[in-house]
């Protein structure tokens, strides 16, 4: 199973992937966002 969070450069969304690794789930992918800003980030996580 996976699920993603979008890290933005103000911390939007570190709250919502400090959840979900405390939660058990394990990081496989950090890719920059094309979105606004190039500080924002995708985090792709799994869990088996």
């Amino acid at each position: 199973m996976q699920t993603s969070v979008i890290i933005q450069s103000n911390g939007s969304g570190k709250d919502d992937l400090d959840r979900l690794l405390k939660d058990g789930w394990r990081v496989v992918s950090v890719t920059a966002n094309d979105g606004k800003s190039y500080n924002d980030f995708l985090v792709i996580l799994e869990r088996s």
